[in-house]
């Protein structure tokens, strides 16, 4: 018999297999479809707000996409990257073909040369978002908000719809909902055991990219609701509570995921930059939106890797989730060739360590050559952590 949240959880899956669709319908009536990449700097309310469908495009886990990506782009780019222009060019992902205008954030040089050569190809219309090297002071903040102001006047270009203060005020607090509900539900997992496995959780933050942002808002205030009311289990197995740390785990990409649990451990918080939507920070409804949303998406959130300064952000956030979790252990979890995360792994293991807080260092493309390996030292983890579990 299923249970609430598996109802739950097939009635979204229902929702994502008409999306696409869906989409093309809204196309066919004059709506402009607009994508862009994660990392949380591109605001999803100004394209809400344009009218247009935004859709997040943060896909991967397909080896065959890394490496037919190597006649655009050399094998020392990261998996992620080489997997959208994998995609692109391989024409995989039916909704890259849905899209009137692709935004990029230009963080690490990663995804500044994916941007450029998704430019110079002409595969479609782009915007390169600038986003400041530096996240604390007034200028980075001033030539941020200017950024995403040269978005909205590209957006309006685009639709040839206005995007009004009242516009962006309604996306905001939808958005906010949708932060917000994510967040409770990631709360719930202070609890042990926690009520929602980890992969449903973030599938659950992967399909809030592509699904329809009031029909994702219901789904969540219900699973909310369902997971609320449920009954713990006194007798369920006490496992290793794990944090999962790195640059990004997007859709299709679980192999780490599926290996720690059947190791016997228990996600229960992730600080992931890509892929997974930031749900900790609220954006403002009181201040004027662009100014709101700038202060949100750069100054009111965890920091990623390639900010200057943000490595004892990252480090005390993770430090705070630690206790609030109760986490046991942490894996970390990079793809390969991230080079600003794969230089924090060892600051932040050995900062871990005096607080005796063991740290598994993973690295790994989206093949299937290393499942092995990586089963072994995720198990050896797991049988660690097991013997200080009570």
């Amino acid at each position: 018999m299923e249970n609430r949240l598996e109802v739950h959880m097939k009635k979204l899956d229902e929702h994502l297999e008409k999306r696409l669709a869906e989409i093309k319908k809204a196309k066919e009536s004059g709506s402009k479809v607009v994508g862009f990449f994660p990392g949380n700097y591109v605001p999803e309310e100004i394209i809400y707000a344009s009218g247009a469908v935004p859709l997040c495009i943060a896909d991967g886990g397909d080896s065959s996409l890394v490496e037919a990506s190597l006649s655009e782009i050399p094998r020392r780019f990261c998996s992620f990257v080489r997997a959208q222009i994998g995609a692109i060019t391989q024409k995989s992902n039916p909704y890259f073909e849905l899209i009137d205008l692709l935004v990029a954030p230009i963080g690490c040089q990663h995804l500044k040369k994916m941007a450029e050569i998704i430019e110079f190809r002409g595969y479609m219309d782009m915007v390169k978002l600038g986003v400041p090297r530096s996240y604390e002071s007034k200028f980075s903040l001033d030539y941020y908000t200017k950024q995403l102001e040269k978005l909205k006047d590209r957006l309006q270009q685009l639709t040839g719809n206005e995007i009004t203060d009242e516009k962006l005020q309604e996306a905001i607090k939808l958005n906010n909902s949708k932060r917000n509900l994510l967040r409770e539900i990631s709360l719930l997992r202070t609890k042990d055991p926690a009520p929602i496995r980890s992969l449903d959780f973030i599938k659950l933050n992967h399909a809030s990219y592509y699904a329809d942002p009031s029909f994702m808002v219901e789904i969540l205030q219900n699973i909310l609701q369902d997971l609320k009311e449920q009954q713990p289990d006194p007798q369920k197995e006490k496992k290793p509570r794990i944090l999962l740390v790195g640059p990004n785990l997007v859709y299709g990409d679980y192999k780490v995921p599926e290996l720690i649990e059947e190791a016997g451990g228990e996600i229960v918080v992730e600080e992931i930059s890509e892929g997974i939507m930031s749900y900790w920070q609220t954006i403002s409804e009181q201040e004027a939106p662009i100014k709101s949303l700038a202060k949100g998406y750069l100054w009111d959130r965890v920091p990623c890797a390639f900010m200057v300064h943000s490595a004892k952000s990252r480090l005390d956030f993770a430090q705070k989730l630690i206790k609030d979790f109760n986490v046991s252990g942490v894996v970390w979890y990079e793809v390969l060739s991230c080079e600003t995360y794969d230089a924090e792994a060892y600051y932040f293991s050995k900062n871990l360590e005096k607080q005796n807080i063991p740290q598994l260092t993973l690295e790994s493309d989206y093949g299937n050559s290393d499942v092995g390996q990586l089963k072994t030292r995720i198990d050896a983890f797991m049988e660690l952590l097991k013997g200080g579990v009570k």
